[in-house]
């Protein structure tokens, strides 16, 4: 309500009358591409619209409509002027340009154009181009033209990026565990206990400013990834009034109009919220697990007919198509010192996927056989999201800013998931049905703040806090399996994951401070930054489930072969038909803390106009506990992983500009990959009934990576490019998925093997 309350205060103001129009841009060093602080911008013919360019390079000016020339002047740069910068009122102009460094030769190419409020792509390819590491980028112009709805939609179009698993993101043919996700310089907290890193479709598309993964790394990052770092950024400074409101609706010969499988649910499903219906019943203690012994077989019936009687999937007939809302506004106040933006977007999506399923083991001889086959494999899945913005940003002046920052983002989703076929545990043809309902939410809330401090030689000051939170809710997931019988006719199974119900929770915390210190010099032909900082990251993580089932007590007096409401309706719930019990295990529950503390030197020098070197060290204490331990069974000793190391990481970028469009970029660094904490917690969850099951690993250790890249550019003109990379990184005690073979399943755990190499 805050946001949506911002949004409509600031309607007023966007619809008024515009008689002005503004300028922006910023300034770089023509080399290295680093923003040039403190440079003076003057308007001919306006003296009082002098300024200088603020912590990242960047300057806004006012003006009435018409033509301008605009000077830039800046100690040890050749002055620069843009000549015939045309102001139209109520539009922006963006008038950024480079400055070559006194004593060296280039050339320099000025586009002047009239350009959209976000970043424009050839501004993006611009600053690829001039940056200290290989990467890849979309500005909001080109995520937009993608008419993709998500920030993982939107990635499927960068090169050596994918996208599987609805938005989990592999870079360089590397899975999720060698990524990381960053929104506004911060670290994002996973959503997903069983994954590693954020799905990037939490993030509407219409809430994004810019996209960069880098693919090298440089100290001044965090030191966990070697893929890719995904940066997402959201707009700051609106240089504009803007309110848009925007409605879509989309068709596929799938899903819309036909036949859909969901299930009755709560009130809010469609909103994507769970408003109580699937909560663990009032009547379920919950302090006590519900063993043996502790109730009576009375209290037990209650327990058992308290849960709702809802295990079958309701089809419906006709499926509304999906459906995306979205509000997004804006404005500069106070002669562009003052910004606020906000948006809103709201997405419906439903989804049908047709698949098939087979689980093979190694039956010896090096011959695979068939373990568990499902051909028939269904899930209908109603997607709902919803993301927020809004960020405030203050300019005290040219050299002073703070910003405040907030990101909401809701994804839930409702499935209806069956399938048939050979189920390799009891070796028989089953079909199971089950309802599940995921909320997965991340808040973000940070403050920034930027300061150049003039008289130190432009030396910028940098620092950032930022809490965020994620949860990942599963009230009530229940699962029910049936076996074929002689006369074609399915019945009810008594088999571990039938008459299961399922309740889970999660809760992820993430505390980022960091501060960096930079400071330009000179000399002659020589110029350089030099660049000291540090990152804190505090992670908290608890995680709770509880899982119930129905067990037949006298299979005698209860007929198996009716629908499952009717078999687990509440007439059979009884001492001697179906009786509740908590199977909840003792590895179901954990906590789990990281604590990592990094600190870096770097230096960025240019030798002159040709030869660029970005070398330093970042060195990150590391710390990881995980604690299982069953909070409700009395004098339950806990299993415990614990995990310290001090690791030095160098890199060296070393760059040669063959021409102003083209470069030969070398890197070389060391990075590490740590386990996360469900790879060390015993908890163990079975997805589908004949398949995998997965469980911890409390002896994991960390492993190293030594990453070399070697990247050609050619940049014909505009917003194209050409490149051609070729990457190679060794791996020593990488951590591996392993699979093992048991009497009744196939189990799935997580292991250092001694190295690997991707190339």
């Amino acid at each position: 309500m805050y946001i949506l309350s911002s949004l409509l205060l600031l309607v007023s103001s966007t619809l008024a009358a515009q008689t002005t129009g503004t300028v922006i841009g910023s300034i770089f060093d023509a080399t290295t591409g680093r923003p040039i602080v403190g440079a003076t911008i003057a308007v001919d013919g306006h003296t009082d619209q002098s300024q200088k360019t603020n912590p990242t390079g960047g300057f806004q000016l006012t003006l009435s409509p018409g033509k301008y020339k605009i000077r830039y002047t800046a100690e040890n740069y050749v002055d620069t002027t843009v000549d015939e910068v045309e102001v139209k009122a109520g539009e922006v102009t963006d008038a950024s340009a480079v400055m070559p460094l006194k004593g060296t030769t280039t050339t320099i190419e000025v586009v002047e154009k009239v350009g959209a409020v976000a970043a424009n792509a050839e501004a993006a390819l611009s600053e690829r181009k001039l940056a200290a590491v290989v990467s890849d980028s979309m500005s909001a112009e080109e995520i937009r033209n993608t008419v993709a709805s998500d920030a993982a939609g939107a990635l499927e179009k960068v090169t050596g990026v994918s996208i599987v698993d609805n938005g989990f993101v592999y870079v360089r043919g590397l899975g999720e565990r060698y990524s990381a996700t960053m929104l506004n310089n911060a670290m994002v907290p996973t959503t997903e206990p069983e994954r590693r890193v954020v799905p990037l479709d939490l993030f509407p598309s219409s809430l994004i400013d810019s996209i960069k993964v880098l693919k090298t790394y440089s100290p001044d990052l965090p030191g966990e990834f070697s893929g890719g770092l995904v940066q997402l950024g959201t707009i700051e400074f609106p240089t504009q009034k803007v309110f848009r409101v925007s409605m879509n609706y989309g068709f596929n010969t799938v899903t819309t109009f036909n036949r859909f499988n969901g299930y009755s649910g709560g009130g809010l499903d469609f909103f994507g919220f769970d408003d109580g219906t699937r909560g663990l019943p009032s009547g379920i203690p919950t302090d006590n697990r519900l063993f043996v012994g502790r109730f009576t077989d009375q209290q037990f019936q209650e327990f058992g007919r308290s849960f709702a009687n809802n295990w079958e999937a309701s089809p419906i007939n006709s499926m509304r198509p999906a459906q995306t809302y979205s509000v997004v506004g804006g404005n500069s106040f106070w002669k562009g010192k003052l910004g606020i933006v906000g948006a809103i977007t709201f997405t419906n999506h439903p989804q049908r996927t047709d698949e098939l399923q087979r689980f093979l083991v190694n039956s010896g001889g090096g011959r695979a056989r068939i373990f568990t086959d499902y051909p028939d494999f269904q899930s209908n899945v109603e997607a709902a999201k919803l993301g927020g913005v809004m960020n405030v940003a203050y300019r005290f002046n040219s050299s002073n800013k703070l910003v405040w920052r907030n990101t909401l983002t809701r994804d839930t989703d409702k499935e209806a998931r069956i399938f048939r076929g050979l189920n390799g545990g009891n070796d028989n043809i089953v079909e199971s049905t089950r309802l599940r309902f995921i909320e997965r939410g991340m808040i973000s809330s940070g403050v920034e703040g930027e300061h150049a401090l003039e008289k130190l030689g432009n030396t910028v000051v940098h620092w950032q806090f930022t809490y965020a939170t994620s949860k990942r809710d599963e009230p009530d997931m229940r699962e029910s399996i049936r076996g074929l019988q002689s006369n074609g006719n399915y019945s009810f199974l008594n088999l571990p994951e039938s008459g299961l119900r399922f309740f889970n929770n999660l809760r992820d915390k993430i505390y980022e401070p960091q501060a960096d210190i930079s400071k330009p010099f000179f000399k002659g032909s020589i110029s350089g930054l030099f660049k000291v900082g540090f990152r804190g990251t505090i992670r908290r993580r608890d995680f709770e489930a509880r899982r119930f089932r129905y067990f037949p007590v006298r299979a005698q007096t209860i007929d198996f072969n009716k629908p499952t409401n009717e078999v687990l309706g509440p007439n059979n719930i009884r001492p001697d038909g179906f009786v509740v019990r908590e199977i909840t295990r003792a590895t179901d529950s954990y906590d789990a803390t990281t604590d990592i503390y990094g600190g870096f030197a770097m230096v960025d020098l240019a030798l002159g106009r040709r030869w660029r070197v970005i070398s330093g060290l970042r060195i990150e204490d590391a710390q990881i506990n995980v604690i299982t331990l069953d909070p409700l069974v009395p004098n339950a000793r806990p299993t415990s992983a614990a995990l310290y190391n001090r690791d030095p990481l160098p890199a060296a970028n070393l760059i040669y500009q063959v021409s102003g469009r083209q470069n030969i970029r070398f890197g070389y660094s060391r990075t590490v990959n740590r386990p996360d904490f469900r790879e060390l917690s015993p908890f163990e969850f079975t997805n589908v009934v004949g398949g995998y099951s997965t469980v911890g690993n409390p002896d994991l250790q960390r492993a190293t990576i030594d990453n070399f890249d070697v990247r050609w550019e050619y940049f014909p003109k505009g917003n194209q490019i050409i490149a051609v990379s070729y990457f190679y990184k060794k791996f020593k005690d990488p951590i591996e998925q392993i699979y093992r073979p048991t009497a009744s399943e196939l189990r799935q755990s997580f292991l250092n093997v001694d190295g690997a190499v991707n190339q």
